[in-house]
């Protein structure tokens, strides 16, 4: 484990370098956000992660608690969240007992695509919701 460990510094701080060099060069807004091997997290962003959320997701700050005023389809959206963060949480522990060099490459694409997947999931959630609401 403290290979593994060791080696996730190794990658995170790289990953962290060259997303400042991104920022620094061409005025890009970045935010990272790494996972130890114990589940630690680890964040970068540039000029700061709150100024990438509140720019880009401003949806999130803007929007009700889900308890106050959540939509059918919101909460089957919360519900399907839920879901795919359990298979998200599996997918990490497996991710973790891999071993490292060529595989990690692949497991780091699975996790792209994960994720990517998540996001999307997260938009149309908000463009349903955005309909419902505007919906007499």
């Amino acid at each position: 484990m403290a290979q593994s460990q060791t080696s996730f510094s190794e990658h995170t701080n790289t990953l962290f370098s060259m997303a400042k060099d991104l920022s620094q060069e061409f005025g890009a807004h970045i935010a990272v956000v790494t996972f130890s091997p114990t589940s630690k997290p680890k964040a970068y962003g540039a000029p700061t992660g709150d100024s990438v959320l509140s720019t880009y997701l401003l949806e999130i700050h803007s929007s009700p608690s889900p308890a106050s005023s959540e939509t059918a389809g919101e909460a089957a959206a919360r519900v399907d969240g839920m879901k795919w963060e359990a298979k998200e949480t599996a997918f990490l522990a497996e991710a973790e007992r891999a071993p490292l060099g060529a595989d990690i490459v692949l497991v780091f694409v699975r996790a792209l695509g994960m994720l990517r997947t998540n996001v999307q999931r997260h938009f149309d959630t908000i463009k349903s919701s955005r309909k419902e609401k505007m919906q007499p």
